[in-house]
């Protein structure tokens, strides 16, 4: 996960909301919202019952959140296969970005996204209750304006290409909403300070377009720095496609621990070996840690985790630095060319593999697993693998 790009959609999710297809809408949605709320002295001053609103804008922004998790749920769906294709989608969704982005600045023009579909149901507003805020909520996170629609798309394309790219449509999402939570505590301020400024938000847009543009050419370059690390390891191994030649060739793999020592899994021959490929910005393969320390410890399987330094941000440094706050009495190997993670089609994480004591590959794992779990694993390779 890479913290820049994850504050840069929560920032997109900001500017959604000042955007000009957006700001100017929020006073109507506000008095929708606040229709119950509203009181009005003999002098025409106009006044909210905070906590009313506040508990009815919770209820919108409900409605909102829901298209989101709906949208991440969608996504991880089909996970195996964005991971599959991983870097061909982030150069595709990197050109997407650029082109939404120089649209945006006003460079081009594209009569698709100037286009405003949305769903318009009568909800009969004029009498307003918290489900009917929820309603209001999901209708408008559903529609596809000149604005909200490709800096949404913006975060979709990002969360497309990572491993956890829920947290980047969490990150937009959180954007979005915040405004108007504050909003619903602060109703009156808020609207006034609409109505005065409105000239303010009037660059938004092309803020928003540049920020796209930067988010597409770094996504292209990223992956075309993983196509050509991928590229030489190809060139670098003369190893084959046979399944046998190829365990042979991992089975000796020249590996570095954090100490810079050489370790081969050949090395642990006449033992079963558990080898994790794991993350330092992974939160499964965190919790999955301490579950997998427990059963190295009351197992006589030869324990392994697996990092490489082309899978982070900023390569060995967030290894080492990952290592010294999580400690563990695993045997954590460096992968430093990905050369183990590129042969084994390593693309969600954790993943685990078992090795026999004589060096064939059984079996592989996806996901995090307990202690009780890799025990029943283990059980399961040494019987056989029958039922």
């Amino acid at each position: 996960m890479d913290l820049k790009l994850l504050f840069g959609t929560f920032l997109e999710g900001l500017l959604s909301f000042v955007s000009p297809c957006v700001l100017p809408l929020i006073p109507l949605y506000m008095s929708y919202l606040s229709a119950d709320a509203r009181e009005e002295d003999e002098e025409g001053n106009v006044t909210y019952k905070t906590g009313k609103v506040f508990i009815t804008t919770l209820f919108f922004i409900a409605g909102i959140c829901l298209t989101f998790f709906l949208l991440a749920v969608s996504l991880e769906t089909f996970r195996t296969f964005l991971d599959r294709y991983r870097e061909v989608i982030s150069i595709i969704g990197g050109t997407l970005m650029i082109v939404f982005g120089l649209h945006e600045v006003g460079l081009i023009h594209i009569d698709l996204l100037d286009k405003d579909f949305r769903f318009r149901p009568d909800l009969h507003l004029e009498k307003m209750n918290y489900f009917k805020a929820f309603l209001l909520g999901f209708v408008f996170s559903l529609g596809w304006s000149p604005c909200i629609g490709p800096l949404l798309a913006n975060a979709l394309l990002l969360a497309a290409t990572s491993a956890e790219g829920y947290l980047y449509i969490v990150a937009y999402s959180l954007g979005l909403v915040i405004p108007f939570l504050i909003t619903g505590l602060f109703t009156s301020k808020v609207l006034q300070l609409i109505r005065e400024k409105k000239q303010l938000f009037a660059n938004v847009l092309r803020i928003a377009g540049i920020i796209m543009i930067i988010f597409g050419v770094y996504m292209i370059m990223d992956a075309s720095k993983s196509i050509a690390s991928i590229k030489t390891i190809e060139e670098s191994s003369s190893v084959t496609d046979e399944k046998e030649d190829l365990e042979k060739y991992l089975y000796e793999l020249e590996l570095k621990d954090i100490d810079g020592n050489t370790v081969r899994l050949s090395d642990y021959k006449g033992k079963y070996i558990f080898m994790n490929f794991a993350t330092t910005w992974c939160t499964y393969c965190e919790a999955e840690r301490p579950e997998f320390a427990k059963f190295a410890e009351n197992s006589d399987v030869q324990c392994l985790f697996v990092m490489s330094p082309g899978e982070e941000q900023n390569g060995m440094s967030d290894i080492e630095e990952y290592l010294k706050t999580h400690e563990s009495p695993v045997k954590t190997l460096i992968d430093e060319n990905g050369t183990m993670f590129y042969y084994c089609s390593v693309r969600s994480f954790p993943t685990t593999f078992v090795i026999d004591p004589d060096g064939d590959f059984l079996t592989y794992i996806n996901g995090a697993m307990t202690a009780n779990s890799f025990s029943k694993l283990y059980e399961y390779v040494k019987s056989g693998m029958s039922e």
